[in-house]
């Protein structure tokens, strides 16, 4: 991640060394991610998940009272928890008595960061990420080397199902800025040559940019696409209303980060005429699952076990997450925000681990721009929020947006000013903005926290 000046400065480079500015960054990433313990992991990944029942049951059992005691013993959170909630460990002796501990709510961890770095750990040495995710609660997450390496090789032993490997060249629809807003002229994309990858500007895809980006594409190979399935959609459907075509398609198109629906994914398929996959996680690395060869999804059972629990009668359940992928920051029944479908019989690849035919819940709406450009990403903008605990995006006029904070006792005017920042780099300056200062944000009916909320029609 950029400080302020050297985004500045990159922002003033010229096209090649901006490109060769990402590439350097591509190059710190991909040390830190894919070293020798990363090859190792991933070998090991591909044929655990392969396991039988009672191994995954054993592995589970094993590693979820290995990191309960690990937290009690030296994360300063869930010793005091723990004690207050009257909890004996010695009762825990499998994932079906983890119901005997509380559930963990992403305010808790808000309210008490430092409380969560296990002393085991020197802070200065564990990695720090920022996250919002799509429930609005900006975090720090800390993670060792291994626990980076670990996420990776999960991430990519998913891919590894459709033949990917980390040397193919992809397209990425994230949520960062390669491009600024001022720029109004091709290329709206730079190259991590380091990764094989080319990061698109998502802020950029529009009617007007539609012509140089289909250029673009039809003149470069891709091994896949990947990244949030919102803006691919959106690409998808300024390339189906003009009546344009990709003739040089990637193999697959991996979705990620959020979720469309059904009739979304479909419209895709048919614009790129490629098969698609997801892939589910989050930076607090508490539970992950991906899509097998017949879409459904599988829970990595070698760092975490999700219990889900029935709402209101529907098929849709709620989804808690343990993770021992992490021991700097372990997440431990942990109330993600998200919900899945669970299935109860085995998959027909062979795999015996638990599934889910859908996961539910992370579908955000669109900003809309003036201009007519449709962001998405925007758990980018959030993760800036300091001092709140909980933040919420709702457009509810073209020309405004409104940032509805629930604060802590320390938010001030200041805080608002990386916020401001954040949305004038993707939105530009022609949407106002308003910031409401609430007691809580109304959740949907299931109870779920939309983190941006549209009334403009799309």
């Amino acid at each position: 991640m950029m400080n302020r000046f050297t985004e500045k400065l990159y922002q003033k480079f010229p096209y090649p060394l901006q490109n060769i500015s990402v590439s350097l960054y591509g190059l710190k990433l991909r040390r830190q991610r894919y070293n020798r313990s990363f090859q190792f992991m991933l070998e090991k990944l591909k044929r655990s998940e392969w396991e039988s029942k009672f191994e995954i049951l054993e592995h589970q059992n094993r590693n979820a009272i290995r990191i309960i005691h690990h937290a009690y013993e030296t994360v300063p959170f869930y010793k005091s928890w723990y004690d207050e909630h009257g909890v004996n460990l010695k009762q825990i002796q499998n994932i079906d008595d983890l119901k005997n501990l509380p559930i963990l709510k992403k305010d808790y961890i808000k309210k008490n960061p430092e409380q969560f770095i296990s002393s085991s750990f020197q802070k200065g040495k564990l990695i720090r990420t920022l996250t919002s995710g799509t429930t609005g609660t900006p975090l720090e997450v800390f993670q060792t080397q291994e626990s980076i390496n670990l996420q990776w090789a999960v991430f990519w032993r998913a891919r590894a199902r459709f033949g990917l490997t980390i040397h193919d060249k992809h397209l990425m629809f994230g949520a960062r800025i390669p491009v600024t807003q001022s720029h109004q002229s091709p290329p709206f994309w730079r190259h991590d040559y380091f990764n094989n990858r080319v990061y698109i500007s998502t802020n950029h895809i529009s009617e007007k940019t539609l012509p140089f980006i289909i250029e673009y594409l039809n003149e470069h190979e891709f091994d896949f696409y990947v990244g949030y399935p919102s803006a691919i959609y959106h690409l998808a459907r300024l390339i189906k209303e003009n009546d344009n075509r990709i003739f040089n398609r990637p193999k697959i198109i991996v979705f990620g980060s959020d979720a469309i629906s059904s009739s979304q994914s479909e419209l895709i398929k048919t614009v790129f005429g490629v098969p698609l996959t997801e892939f589910y996680g989050m930076v607090e690395f508490a539970g992950t699952m991906g899509h097998c060869e017949h879409k459904n999804f599988h829970v990595d059972h070698e760092h975490c076990y999700i219990e889900h629990s029935a709402i209101n009668g529907s098929g849709s359940q709620k989804l808690i997450m343990t993770g021992w992928g992490n021991d700097a920051m372990p997440f431990i029944r942990y109330d993600v925000g998200d919900y899945g479908t669970p299935v109860e019989s085995d998959c027909t690849c062979g795999r015996q681990t638990p599934i889910f035919s859908s996961i539910d819940g992370r579908m955000e709406d669109y900003i809309t721009t003036p201009d007519g450009r449709k962001l998405t990403g925007m758990n980018q903008v959030l993760k800036y929020g300091r001092n709140v605990l909980e933040i919420q995006l709702h457009q509810k006029h073209l020309h405004e947006i409104e940032f509805n904070i629930v604060p802590d006792i320390y938010f001030n005017e200041d805080d608002k000013k990386p916020l401001i920042r954040e949305f004038r780099k993707r939105a530009g300056n022609q949407i106002q903005i308003k910031f409401n200062l609430v007691n809580e944000i109304k959740k949907t009916s299931k109870g779920k926290f939309k983190a941006v909320i549209s009334e403009i029609d799309s």
